[in-house]
């Protein structure tokens, strides 16, 4: 690091530091790499009087005194020993003592005799750690922020090269400073590397960070030289037991809660405290997190001890398991958004723990397949059902002779998120598989009930969700019986059958509120709104719609926030308030294509070609029913019966709006075109190209 290049973005910690000091000794504390160094060197060119500068960092003695006085040129005297000596050589001047991280006790303990004799000195530290005195204070030297790191990179980029940085380049300087979390030192080398290799090349590389960033040549420590070297020295002065849990602490993902990090083999809460205060962790209440930086110097360090790596993983991935199984128990129910909120923060966990347990070996394993099937409900929740679906996949691939519940349960999950992605075929085929060997049959004639739905076979659907109901009643579950009557309720308003759907509704949405269960019950509103929406009762309709939205919103569930959208904006058509439907059937559909629900896209764009109509644009809403068909002939699903009298209004006030050819011209090009390029499309001289 060379001391002389100019300082960026550290103003505010110098004139703290320069302030602080005539109240009493400053440390500047913080990781490795985050300019502590440099900051000392700015509060010393701020100062008006004289400045002792000395680097501990190649100190091996414990006589600090004696060290000093080497450092400063200061004779020794026979007749004084080296603190005596020390005090008359230092005037009233400021007292620099940079990297004092291997000797902060016993440079503390000097400090604390200096300004017991000498007040007037003035006295600013550098230290991954305190000194420990009772008179010190202590400046946090974070991170910097996200601009400033770019800022950062630009800055030394441009002094090495004389270039600016490219605009092209500025994402992925960008993303260079986050993966270096905006430490300074390392946002440095790469800097100094991006002056040889173009900044793309250097973010490619940066997944062997510490073989990449280093810079030989650079003056002053060689820990300022290497962001490994700058690591080791901080790992170097740990004892054996807290580098092991530094080392074990690298298995977690994004953080750790209080109850995870006891799991670790090499686990002692004093040790945890004793490395937040080396500013080699964060910590806040409940929760800690390393560097990614400081991860990755300390994952390479778990890999040369195989041994402890395997116990490490093998603790974590016991205690995600566990978490998972408690939260697919908990998720339904007055802890649900507890549980999401938890969910959401461990999903880097999660996903670490799942891949440990697939790596074990095969024979009766089940953990993965556990792990996987214990994620499923969260990952409809988030709308992951692609990757859901992928890690079931892989696990039942994995574990043909796992125990027959374990596969029947995955099975029965990678159905459930196999109908919600509308590969209705799959869904059938996985949950035909499990019956036989389920523990309980209710969850899967509960699904099968809803996939003959979707494939608008009303009886069929009626039929599975009448025997469910039966099955949860007589096991005296409130949850199961309140969701089969929900989606009963569901194919009754489906199928036309609205006093039905109205009885069964009210029904569900009493056992879910009763349960707690506020998804359910937004659900349940949400049925109920479209009950009276196809009754004419558009009053009430928005008014079960918005609470629904309310409610889905709070949670964060995106299939149930496009859903209220896409029904709120049915309400709005009825309503003839065009602008705000349009609106809505956009943020409708672009969820449900996000989380992969083709079938509700496929109503979507039917509602959006009446829309289009009414806004008088009849070539762009002919276009939007050809694209919702090819939607239909893709999933093998029709239109459901209660939408299919406004779809055949739409399509004959279109037919008799545009001339037979006009009309078979935009439909032809609605088939044809993506939806991304077809949303953007208004006014019938845009589909001119379908004409050829």
């Amino acid at each position: 690091m060379d001391a002389a290049a100019s300082l960026v973005g550290r103003d505010a910690e110098v004139r703290l530091a320069a302030r602080l000091l005539a109240s009493g000794p400053v440390t500047l504390v913080g990781a490795a790499g985050s300019g502590k160094t440099r900051i000392a060197i700015a509060v010393v060119a701020s100062f008006p009087g004289p400045v002792h500068f000395v680097d501990l960092s190649t100190m091996e003695c414990s006589d600090v005194a004696g060290f000093l006085l080497d450092a400063l040129g200061v004779t020794r005297r026979p007749d004084l020993d080296a603190f005596d000596t020390l005090v008359q050589a230092l005037d009233a001047a400021l007292l620099v003592l940079d990297n004092c991280e291997h000797a902060a006790a016993e440079v503390g303990a000097l400090v604390g005799r200096l300004l017991e004799v000498r007040p007037d000195l003035r006295i600013l530290a550098t230290s991954r750690q305190p000194l420990g005195l009772a008179a010190e204070t202590v400046l946090a030297v974070p991170p910097l922020d996200p601009d400033t790191a770019l800022r950062l990179f630009a800055t030394r980029m441009f002094e090495r090269t004389g270039r600016a940085l490219p605009p092209e380049h500025t994402a992925a300087a960008a993303a260079i400073c986050a993966a270096l979390d905006g430490l300074p030192l390392a946002i440095e080398l790469a800097a100094a590397r991006a002056a040889l290799l173009s900044v793309p090349e250097v973010r490619r590389l940066l997944a062997d960070r510490f073989r990449v960033l280093a810079d030989a040549k650079a003056p002053g420590p060689s820990h300022h030289r290497t962001l490994r070297a700058a690591l080791d020295w901080s790992y170097q002065l740990l004892s054996p037991d807290k580098q092991a849990l530094l080392r074990q602490l690298a298995v977690f993902q994004g953080g750790w809660s209080s109850p995870a990090v006891a799991m670790l083999p090499g686990y002692r809460p004093e040790l945890l405290d004793a490395l937040a205060e080396r500013s080699l962790l964060t910590s806040s209440p409940g929760r800690g997190r390393m560097l990614q930086t400081v991860t990755a110097y300390a994952a390479a360090r778990l890999a040369e001890l195989p041994s402890e790596q395997a116990a490490a993983a093998e603790a974590h991935a016991a205690f995600f398991l566990a978490l998972a199984e408690q939260a697919a128990a908990g998720v339904r129910g007055p802890e649900q958004r507890a549980w999401l909120r938890t969910l959401t923060l461990e999903q880097e966990n999660l996903r670490a723990a799942l891949a440990t347990l697939a790596a074990r070996p095969g024979g009766t394993e089940d953990a993965d397949l556990r792990m996987a099937t214990a994620m499923a409900p969260f990952q409809h929740f988030i709308g992951g059902y692609s990757l859901g679906r992928d890690w079931l996949a892989a696990a039942l691939a994995r574990r043909p002779s796992a125990p027959a519940p374990a596969r029947a349960a995955a099975a029965s999950a990678a159905a459930t998120l196999a109908m919600l992605a509308c590969d209705y075929g799959t869904a059938h085929a996985l949950a035909h598989q499990a019956l036989p060997f389920a523990e309980a049959r209710g969850p899967l004639l509960t699904l099968l009930g809803c996939v003959e739905r979707e494939r608008a076979r009303y009886a069929e659907s009626r039929a599975y969700l009448q025997e469910a109901r039966e099955l949860y009643r007589s096991s005296d579950n409130a949850w199961g019986e309140g969701r089969a009557t929900q989606l009963a309720g569901a194919t009754a308003w489906l199928s036309g059958d609205l006093d039905g759907a109205d009885a069964l509704l009210a029904a569900s949405l009493t056992a879910f509120r009763d349960l707690a269960d506020a998804e359910s019950a937004a659900s349940s509103l949400t049925h109920l709104g479209a009950v009276a929406h196809y009754r004419g009762d558009q009053v009430a309709a928005r008014a079960h719609l918005e609470d629904a939205l309310d409610g889905f919103t709070e949670l964060a569930f995106p299939e149930g926030v496009a859903w209220a959208q896409e029904m709120l904006a049915r309400v709005d058509l009825a309503s003839d308030l065009l602008p705000s439907a349009a609106e809505r059937l956009r943020a409708s559909l672009s969820l449900h294509r996000r989380v992969g629900d083709r079938w509700r896209t496929a109503s979507v764009l039917e509602a959006f070609a009446e829309c289009r109509r009414r806004l008088g644009d009849p070539a762009h809403a002919a276009a939007l029913l050809g694209a919702a068909d090819v939607v239909r002939r893709e999933i093998s699903a029709p239109t459901p019966l209660c939408e299919r009298p406004a779809r055949s209004s739409t399509e004959s006030l279109l037919r008799a709006a545009l001339p037979s050819a006009d009309f078979a011209c935009a439909y032809r090009y609605g088939t044809r075109t993506g939806l991304d390029a077809l949303l953007g499309v208004t006014g019938a001289a845009a589909l001119t190209p379908a004409t050829s």
